[in-house]
């Protein structure tokens, strides 16, 4: 039988155990419930997907020449612009010059190819702008491709041909000596030029007057040119001006009638020849010959004649 004081030390211990159940109970709850939360998140979570692949353009591009027959000067190539733009708004520029890798020739009177992969996102269509920029920063060469969707993973392959927009106009004129009477071909009389015209469309786009002077080398091929010309039908005249007598400066000794030109084939350099009647003094039955080069260049080879000017 227990006594008075070993009953209350008793319930006092039990008291104590009590209390403490009590207190862990709730730091048990809390650990259960931190358990089944975790477990929830993890599951609820979706399942990550597969990770793209990028896709890939192959681009080939080709420049057409600029064509030109002996010019001293030439259309010299700087950059090569590619710009590739997709449906969603992606956009990538790309700067070809001489200088990098690939790059490009300066030389425009020759063909060339570039060719370069870019890695790009998939599922959607692209746009791609190539054009060249030459020396003086004008457009020489452009042209617009566009693609179908670039699926996942696929390379899609892309030729770009750039035809040039522009050809050199030259013109090439052997300097007479002289000219003689039709009716007697013995007697003759010094020419002596100092001036050459170059006129396209109406619009003067050579004028060049001789340096050193005071005249041009007689029986000797005198050079002047145009670059810039835009492919297509052309009209052209040509001009030589000179010194005789009290026949105005201003008005030349001979001149060409009209000739169309057709250059639309910038890959050709055929040629054709333009006829300079003698416009001087006296009378007009004189002749000079040209050669004209039909696309890229025009190149005009002139020869004045010495006989059958003067009757």
């Amino acid at each position: 039988m227990l006594n008075a004081h070993t009953f209350k030390t008793a319930r006092e211990n039990a008291m104590s155990k009590l209390n403490k159940i009590t207190a862990l109970a709730p730091l048990a709850v809390m650990a259960l419930g931190l358990t089944f939360t975790g477990c929830m998140e993890q599951t609820s979570s979706p399942s990550s997907a597969a990770a793209g692949q990028p896709a890939t353009i192959s681009m080939r591009v080709g420049l057409d020449p600029v064509q030109s027959l002996g010019k001293a000067s030439l259309i010299t190539l700087k950059a090569l612009i590619l710009q590739l733009s997709s449906n969603t708004g992606d956009t990538i520029r790309d700067t070809l010059t001489t200088s990098t890798t690939p790059g490009i020739l300066g030389l425009s009177t020759a063909p060339q190819t570039v060719s370069k992969n870019y890695t790009l996102k998939p599922l959607r269509s692209w746009k791609v702008i190539a054009k060249t920029w030459d020396l003086n920063d004008s457009v020489i060469h452009i042209d617009t491709v566009n693609t179908g969707v670039v699926n996942d993973g696929d390379t899609a392959h892309i030729n770009v041909s750039l035809s040039s927009r522009f050809t050199m106009y030259q013109a090439q004129f052997m300097i007479p000596d002289s000219i003689s009477s039709s009716v007697s071909g013995t007697v003759k009389q010094v020419v002596n030029i100092n001036r050459l015209e170059l006129m396209i469309d109406g619009v003067d786009k050579k004028d060049s007057t001789v340096s050193p002077g005071p005249y041009y080398t007689k029986l000797v091929n005198a050079v002047i040119g145009y670059d810039y010309v835009p492919v297509g039908n052309h009209t052209v005249q040509l001009f030589a001006y000179g010194v005789m007598y009290a026949w105005p400066t201003a008005s030349p000794l001979y001149s060409s009638s009209i000739t169309n030109i057709n250059n639309v084939l910038a890959d050709s350099n055929a040629t054709q020849g333009v006829t300079l009647n003698w416009t001087g003094p006296t009378t007009n039955t004189g002749a000079m010959k040209a050669t004209i080069g039909q696309v890229g260049t025009v190149t005009l080879n002139g020869t004045l004649t010495n006989v059958g000017v003067v009757p």
